[in-house]
């Protein structure tokens, strides 16, 4: 009951409060809540990271790779312009130092605050705590603190029936407090860059007074590891044979990643006596029960259908490493993590035809049709397997890695 309770005011003013209050209240917060305009005084600034989720709760998602991913790259690339602290905040502690990604060292347990030339990256998915501590990060702001936030995609303002309702709530909740103090967006894709910008005007009538930047996705799942980042080749799954051929799909389970199309069109191959497999890593999501229990009490569940829920990333890189080809099915998608995974493994992709996946057009990717019925894409599968079997896709590695990224995000924020 605490969830519902905790998010009951925002599920109140969200039903009542009318777009042009919205607009009102942003354009005024982002005007009196300014930071003071004193010059920095300090050199190397202030650079605190938010890891307020990753540093409890790492599930392993794509965004949770992202974000790890991108924090420890900048630890390693080091800079003469940032001193770089890790902070993150709890329901008994406001936002404060910790240490990351080892535990243990000692690190000051008070809360932070700003002074002028610093900024505050909120580069974790922190929902709960950047609303919790609006006030908090309000005296950042005021006392000459910056803010940029990382933007992987606005779909649950935009798609609120792929989602929770309780994901909706805190989604709008998260986007009302940073878009009152950020100074800036960093975002995974052009897609979703567009996507901010009419989201912040439609939403908030914001034009402009803010900047955004495009952040390059890395690919090399080892380089997202805290604790073997210098494996070379990671040990089989022991959990099925991966010495036969399977297709992948890598994502949580979601109205919007498409299994259900998927699953529809390898039964219909199947039903027609075809070997192919299709192996599933995601944990559980929202609105698909249905899906599970198709899944669960499928014929070919335990054969040529597996479904795996709790992949870390050391099995999941083998598991990519083994496949034949991976399939991306999602309806929307800010960027699509697992196609450039994909492609950094040397894997063929079959994506649904989406503005957001015609970027890796010649790297390997072939489409299959945004509408199209189980036979049909039962038909665009079998040929896209065959090709690959026969060898007839080449497969373009991507040349960015995390290292690139960071690169790009301190120069953004700078």
């Amino acid at each position: 009951m605490k969830p519902f309770w905790g998010l009951l005011p925002h599920r109140i003013e969200q039903a009542i409060t009318g777009g042009w209050v919205r607009k009102f209240r942003a354009k005024y917060q982002r005007r009196n809540d300014s930071p003071a305009m004193a010059p920095a005084r300090h050199s190397p600034r202030r650079l605190y990271v938010d890891l307020a989720v990753i540093s409890r709760d790492d599930a392993g998602t794509g965004i949770q790779r992202v974000v790890r991913a991108l924090a420890l790259a900048l630890t390693e690339q080091g800079t003469k312009e940032w001193d770089l602290y890790f902070v993150a905040a709890d329901r008994r502690r406001p936002y404060h130092e910790i240490s990351w990604p080892e535990a243990g060292a000692v690190v000051d347990p008070t809360e932070i605050a700003g002074r002028p030339g610093d900024l505050f990256l909120g580069l974790d998915f922190s929902l709960n705590t950047i609303r919790r501590y609006r006030r908090q990060l309000i005296r950042f702001r005021r006392n000459g603190g910056r803010f940029w936030f990382l933007i992987c995609d606005l779909l649950p303002v935009e798609k609120p029936e792929w989602f929770s309702s309780g994901n909706v709530t805190r989604y709008k909740a998260w986007l009302d407090t940073i878009v009152g103090i950020s100074d800036g967006f960093l975002c995974i894709s052009a897609q979703t860059e567009s996507d901010l910008k009419r989201v912040l005007e439609a939403r908030y009538g914001l034009t402009g007074g803010y900047r955004t930047s495009i952040v390059p996705m890395g690919h090399d799942i080892r380089e997202s590891r805290r604790d073997g980042r210098a494996i070379a080749s990671p040990p089989e799954s022991g959990r099925f044979d991966t010495s036969i051929p399977f297709s992948l799909m890598v994502g949580t389970l979601e109205p919007r990643k498409g299994h259900a199309d998927i699953l529809a069109a390898f039964s219909e191959l199947w039903r027609e006596g075809g070997e192919n497999r299709l192996v599933l890593v995601g944990r559980m999501g929202w609105h698909v029960e249905k899906l599970r229990d198709t899944i669960l009490t499928h014929s070919e569940y335990g054969g040529k259908l597996l479904w795996f829920d709790d992949v870390d990333d050391l099995e999941l890189e083998a598991i990519y490493q083994a496949c034949e080809g991976v399939i991306i099915a999602s309806h929307a998608e800010g960027f699509g993590l697992p196609l450039i995974e994909a492609l950094g493994h040397g894997k063929p992709v079959l994506a649904r035809d989406l503005p957001i996946f015609s970027m890796h057009q010649g790297l390997g990717v072939c489409y299959f049709p945004s509408g199209a019925k189980s036979t049909d894409l039962a038909l665009c599968i079998q040929r896209w397997t065959n090709a690959v079997q026969t060898g007839q896709i080449k497969v373009i590695r991507p040349s960015v890695g995390w290292q690139d990224s960071a690169k790009v995000l301190l120069s953004s924020i700078a």
